[in-house]
């Protein structure tokens, strides 16, 4: 197990840490994700600008599988989750699955390709229910609203398996971060 992962804050370039990622186990990655702070995870967001284009592909499997990414987001409480994404008919969508669901929703949203980026759409939710995910729900319903209402995740590579999010309310940057760790295999990088 590689334990010279280093933070984000102490790297320069990108590829010093995407280097050391791809090496790394899922447990290392895992582990190493865990430590990350609001701080450390807006410094990776940074270092991550115009780095390597990431694809949608990265996201889903084969039509009907259902592919997990674990996240670690920059909020004080709750900042463990999943976003859970499928090819669902043509249309990749996905969720969030997490402690609070039941009192949030599932944050339900669509994927979409811009430039080297990858958009989590909040505002263009799925139309078509897909069977292992929770119940469609609005976004901009209930508590939900506070948490996913009006919002756009703008998502960036940062190694084969890693990549950073940046949340947006309303095109706005909002404070909040988040990293993601693919299960499985995942495309490879450009």
């Amino acid at each position: 197990m590689n334990t010279t992962l280093p933070l984000p804050s102490q790297v320069h370039k990108l590829s010093e840490l995407s280097v050391a990622l791809n090496a790394a186990d899922h447990a290392e990655r895992m582990a190493w994700m865990r430590t990350l702070n609001g701080a450390e995870l807006s410094a990776l967001y940074e270092i991550a600008a115009g780095a390597s284009a990431l694809e949608l592909t990265h996201f889903y499997g084969q039509p009907g599988e259902v592919v997990i990414h674990h996240g670690q987001n920059s909020l004080a409480m709750f900042n463990a989750f999943q976003k859970r994404v499928v090819d669902n008919d043509g249309v990749i969508q996905g969720y969030n699955h997490q402690a609070m669901g039941w009192l949030t929703g599932p944050g339900h949203f669509t994927l979409t390709q811009e430039g080297d980026e990858v958009l989590f759409d909040y505002t263009q939710e799925p139309t078509e229910p897909f069977s292992e995910f929770p119940p469609l729900k609005k976004n901009t319903s209930g508590i939900g609203y506070f948490v996913y209402g009006n919002m756009v995740d703008r998502v960036r590579r940062v190694s084969q398996h890693c990549v950073i999010g940046k949340a947006f309310k309303k095109g706005k940057p909002f404070n909040a971060w988040f990293m993601l760790i693919r299960e499985g295999e995942s495309a490879t990088m450009n």
